[in-house]
């Protein structure tokens, strides 16, 4: 590792300030080179805190700081993930796709992106993604020979909405399958993406792609999105949450569900957030639509109509009230 990434893993775990001698000694490089790392962390944007005869203290400003997420993670889910970051990215789910082919890669693996150049949602949908939101991949190994990508998507939105809630103290909304709202507005979106292995054609990993419009200011948009998008900014602000604290917080809630999503147990808290139980709807799927009552959302996470019809993907195009 080098120095700026030592210097930057001290800062980040801890709540005093360090002085350059302290570090130098620590890290057994020269005063001169504690004082470079530290400018050169400055310059990308990381804020700390020089106090003469004090020392250097770290402030999370939102930076993407994996030393930081860490911290904030038990020691269990520490030690369970890999991270990759990127400053900018193609795409975090694209990314994913790219090093599953690879056996190396150490799993589960954590992709986030301060940027996305290409960002995509469903259907390849373009997904706006400024250096404000959470752009964020698991590459998973699939340990399910019945994988459920509806009921994980599920799991996922419930992870999101209950990091909302604790964190932001906001209730939010989920939009079968994968859309999460504020006031009716979209704040986070979930891809939910399988591998499959070409000549078993089971599917081996399993991508889930969460983006969030974290510390988006909604006015930056095209005139379009305005319309139907929100944002968490104004929650994040009035609590003081950073990016880091809130993709740790998440991530703690996702693995907490993961090993046993199969199970369905979350469902009773996906149900009470639900935007469309008990309400009229129009589903799309391909090129079929599909009109009525909700009148439940069963086991495996499908939408289940008032005429019988069970759908387990497609999207909700239309909400009204019952």
């Amino acid at each position: 590792m080098q120095t700026n990434q030592l210097v930057l893993q001290e800062l980040s775990s801890s709540d005093h300030p360090i002085s350059g001698e302290q570090l130098a000694r620590k890290l057994s490089v020269s005063r001169t080179a504690i004082w470079k790392a530290i400018k050169t962390l400055k310059q990308k944007g990381y804020e700390i805190e020089s106090k003469p005869h004090v020392g250097y203290k770290y402030n999370d400003n939102g930076r993407l700081n994996e030393f930081v997420i860490r911290r904030c993670l038990t020691a269990d889910t520490n030690k369970l993930l890999t991270f990759e970051i990127h400053d900018k990215i193609t795409s975090t789910n694209a990314r994913a796709k790219e090093l599953s082919i690879n056996s190396a890669t150490k799993l589960p693996l954590v992709i986030i992106g301060d940027q996305q150049t290409a960002g995509y949602g469903r259907y390849g949908r373009v997904f706006s993604s400024p250096n404000t939101g959470i752009y964020l991949s698991l590459l998973l190994n699939n340990s399910s020979p019945s994988l459920n990508p509806g009921l994980l998507t599920t799991a996922t939105a419930t992870a999101v909405a209950r990091t909302i809630e604790k964190k932001l103290h906001v209730e939010p909304s989920i939009k079968w399958v994968n859309d999460i709202l504020i006031d009716e507005t979209k704040v986070v979106g979930i891809l939910t993406e399988g591998i499959a292995d070409i000549e078993s054609r089971y599917i081996k990993q399993i991508v889930v792609g969460v983006g969030i419009n974290y510390s988006t200011d909604i006015t930056s948009m095209s005139p379009e999105l305005q319309q139907r998008a929100g944002s968490l900014r104004n929650f994040a602000e009035e609590y003081s949450v950073s990016r880091n604290e809130f993709i740790a917080a998440f991530l703690q809630e996702f693995f907490l569900l993961y090993p046993n999503y199969e199970s369905g147990e979350f469902l009773t808290y996906y149900r009470a957030h639900s935007a469309v139980l008990h309400k009229k709807v129009t589903v799309t799927q391909g090129q079929y639509q599909f009109s009525g009552y909700v009148e439940q959302i069963n086991r495996q996470g499908e939408i289940v109509l008032d005429d019988g019809t069970t759908l387990a993907s497609g999207e909700v195009t239309k909400i009204r009230l019952s």
